[in-house]
């Protein structure tokens, strides 16, 4: 889904938002669900692509005055080590966007650790009536990270990725601008250490448009067996959410166990993953849970890893590793 190439001169945000939470108990004349966390500070570091590297251009760092959540919740004192008249400090949160989306420009694509900075963003501009369009691609580095670690499909925090490239804990983390500083310099490690062919082909498949739903989600009516709740699922998965035109089959579907899997490619919106999970109710009916979101390098990973189990092994899956099993390993080593 990322709508222009990677060449020299592409600009690459990095940043990182930290935000307040409402007080338990505490009664407010809205609706919290509307506002789930108020943003308190925002960090970013600007990079520039360059002959398959990365430039460091700068940094932006505002600390935000909040409107409704006052009074720190307990956990984000704890976890940032902020105070209460901390909050006193700073800037409006009209300004401080605004001081960001100059720092970033018109065409530059938004870096983040973990996918919920854009969303976070979008709802604290929407609650204060302001345009929450942010018009630019967002790239989550987290997969990207686990991907080229060799530690794909686990999830790991920006500061496990600064350990394994050994890079200098020069601040503390929970800052969102040093967290966005140290992600920027994990950034800058991956391409340092893989071919930059490599990761710009790993960037260009997992940037989404944060203003356009990526995910969608159906529980499928029941059935009296686990082909007929696939069945009552399968114009969901096989058709674009967006444009609603018939899904080319990259990978076709499969199944491993109570799991089904598909990789697929709409003509406009490119490459989506499926994946269809059996349950059963109360009443011994199955149905199926399914979700079909536009694909992303762990995405990839997943289906054809799932692929290859199902190759070898076919509907049963890989044998379960039983403790037995672990424990004579062990004792072989």
């Amino acid at each position: 889904m990322l709508s222009k190439k990677i060449v020299d001169g592409c600009e690459f945000i990095v940043f990182d938002l930290e935000w307040n939470q409402p007080i338990p108990g505490k009664d407010y004349d809205f609706d919290c669900s509307n506002l789930t966390g108020e943003i308190i500070e925002i960090g970013a570091c600007r990079y520039v692509y360059e002959s398959g590297d990365l430039v460091f251009k700068g940094t932006y760092s505002a600390d935000i005055i909040p409107a409704v959540y006052t009074r720190l919740h307990y956990h984000v004192r704890k976890v940032t080590g902020k105070k209460n008249s901390d909050l006193k400090k700073g800037q409006p949160f009209a300004e401080a966007y605004k001081g960001f989306r100059e720092f970033c420009g018109p065409d530059a694509i938004l870096v983040g650790w973990g996918n919920s900075d854009p969303a976070m963003l979008k709802m604290n501009l929407k609650f204060f009536d302001m345009d929450s369009t942010l018009g630019l691609y967002f790239l989550d580095l987290q997969p990207i990270f686990s991907f080229f670690a060799g530690q794909k499909g686990k999830q790991r925090s920006v500061e496990a990725a600064v350990d394994f490239y050994n890079i200098e804990k020069k601040d503390i983390f929970h800052s969102a601008t040093a967290d966005a500083q140290y992600t920027g310099e994990v950034f800058l490690e991956i391409f340092r250490h893989n071919k930059p062919s490599e990761v710009i082909s790993a960037i260009s498949s997992s940037s989404v448009d944060p203003d356009i739903k990526s995910e969608f989600s159906l529980v499928g009516s029941e059935a009296r067996d686990i082909e007929g709740a696939l069945k009552m699922v399968e114009g969901f998965v096989s058709v674009c959410p967006l444009c609603e035109k018939p899904l080319t089959p990259e990978i076709d579907r499969f199944r491993i166990r109570k799991s089904q899997y598909a990789l697929y490619r709409c003509s406009e919106h490119g490459e989506l993953f499926s994946r269809s999970r059996i349950k059963k109710n109360k009443e011994g009916m199955y149905y199926a849970s399914s979700v079909l979101r536009f694909a992303t390098q762990t995405d990839y990973y997943l289906v054809a890893s799932k692929k290859e189990e199902f190759d070898k092994y076919g509907i049963t899956g890989a044998p379960a590793v039983s403790a037995e099993d672990v424990n004579e390993e062990k004792g072989s080593l």
